[in-house]
């Protein structure tokens, strides 16, 4: 579809061939339900329509221990970002090796040889050997199950344990066993609307100045020009945007660092363009986000 900006593609599939792959999605996401296979962070889920999600969000966030309280220079950063082409970066034999982990080898090989094909448009044909069709009936459990290992490499695995928490009595979205489990780890909470990502993090004085001299390290900043270019959502009220104190912006920018450095540049990666940090502190009272 020719859009003169841009083209997009559009897939025509055999009929029976959709048939077939729609029976699959459904099996999938059944088992994947039935097995718990995702954790209560994945979304969209049927738990929490998009509504009720940022309400559940922001009543998650008031309810979790001390958060609001700053007198000790302690902070709380909020970071919304996005997995960058996530779709086009997935690499089809990785795919498949973890698609084995859970399902059996001929479906693996099933889902991955769907993707491996030739396109053809007009006298132009292109082996489709990198990167998932998004036109596949069952590409959504396949983006889901693909994002989910981009959690566990940005959560770490003990953490991400913690949230999700036993196999036996998984933890409701945005709660934990109890508060030590819950304060034991800067990441406090963790969402995923499908390549769309929002933690929330809570450090101490210490931690906080910690991650800023690691962060000054590899980038110094004699000038104090982080300020400059540091994403404000203009569309606030001045009263009520982010304030930019050299300590948060370099916090925030230090946030954004340790977490983009989390993640292979092969497998996807996460843009300062395209994402927002805010930090709640002594200098700034309000912590902000869209969802």
């Amino acid at each position: 579809m020719d859009l003169y900006s841009h083209l997009l593609p559009v897939y025509e599939i055999e009929p029976l061939e959709k048939i077939t792959d729609a029976y699959l999605d459904q099996y999938l996401w059944y088992e994947g339900d039935r097995r718990q296979l995702f954790p209560n962070w994945v979304k969209p889920a049927d738990s929490e329509p998009p509504p009720l999600l940022v309400y559940k969000w922001c009543q998650g966030i008031n309810n979790l221990q001390a958060i609001w309280d700053a007198s000790d220079g302690q902070c709380v950063v909020v970071l919304q970002t996005k997995f960058e082409k996530l779709l086009e970066k997935i690499d089809l034999i990785l795919l498949k090796r973890l698609l084995c982990l859970v399902l059996e080898p001929s479906l693996a090989e099933y889902i991955t040889g769907k993707n491996n094909v030739v396109l053809s448009y007009k006298d132009m044909s292109h082996t489709n050997s990198y990167g998932l069709i998004p036109g596949l009936q069952f590409a959504s459990f396949v983006v889901q199950y693909y994002g989910l290992v981009l959690d566990l490499l940005l959560l770490g695995l003990t953490r991400a344990t913690e949230i999700a928490g036993p196999s036996r009595m998984p933890n409701e979205f945005i709660t934990y066993a109890d508060t030590r489990v819950e304060t034991r780890h800067p990441i406090r909470l963790y969402s995923r609307y499908i390549d769309r990502v929002h933690m929330l993090f809570r450090f101490s004085r210490e931690e906080a100045r910690d991650l800023i001299q690691r962060y000054l390290i590899e980038h110094p900043d004699p000038n104090n020009e982080n300020m400059v270019g540091y994403n404000n959502n203009k569309c606030w009220p001045r009263d009520a945007r982010m304030r930019l104190m050299k300590h948060d912006v370099n916090l925030g920018r230090s946030v954004f660092w340790d977490m983009k450095n989390r993640l292979p540049p092969s497998i996807t990666t996460l843009e300062w363009e395209n994402s927002f940090v805010s930090v709640y502190s002594k200098d700034n009272p309000n912590l902000l986000f869209s969802m």
